[in-house]
């Protein structure tokens, strides 16, 4: 009797890890609701304190503008997608640089080239599905993590 219920435990437990494992919660959004204007520091380093974000931008920096250096003291803008993406950029920016999350890293998954001069005062905003980027009067474009969907200059 006691090997019977040594095994009907073992089972029991065992079914109950399978269906645990394959648990999925959906219709996640991980949008932010608003972007964050965010100052790189002298170790080429940017916080979002808010969203618990914290990364070195020297290798952003390196292929932006061929200088690990360059982006210190000045703001970037980041914003994250309701699919989880990481939309960054900043003034002078010619690119809008997506990443991927990933463990203790964030991968690039496309960088999407907006403006051969660079951008002078970017902003990112939510626009589901899609992410908006907004630069000076009239310019406008629509991002998914790949492309661009629309564009108004």
């Amino acid at each position: 009797m006691n090997r019977l219920l040594k095994h009907l435990l073992v089972g029991t437990v065992v079914v109950l890890m399978a269906s645990c494992a394959g648990l999925k919660l959906d219709r996640v959004d991980f949008g932010w609701p608003v972007e964050s204007m965010l100052t790189v520091d002298n170790n080429s380093m940017i916080e979002d304190v808010r969203y618990g974000v914290i990364a070195g931008v020297g290798g952003l920096a390196m292929e932006e503008f061929r200088d690990s250096t360059a982006l210190r003291g000045t703001n970037v803008r980041l914003l994250r997608s309701g699919a989880g993406y990481y939309f960054l950029t900043g003034p002078r920016f010619k690119h809008v640089y997506v990443f991927a999350a990933g463990e203790h890293s964030l991968t690039l998954n496309s960088a999407i080239l907006v403006s051969e001069n660079g951008l002078k005062d970017p902003a990112l905003n939510q626009r589901p599905p899609y992410v908006e980027l907004i630069d000076g009067d009239g310019f406008r474009c629509l991002l998914t993590a790949d492309d661009i969907v629309e564009a108004r200059k």
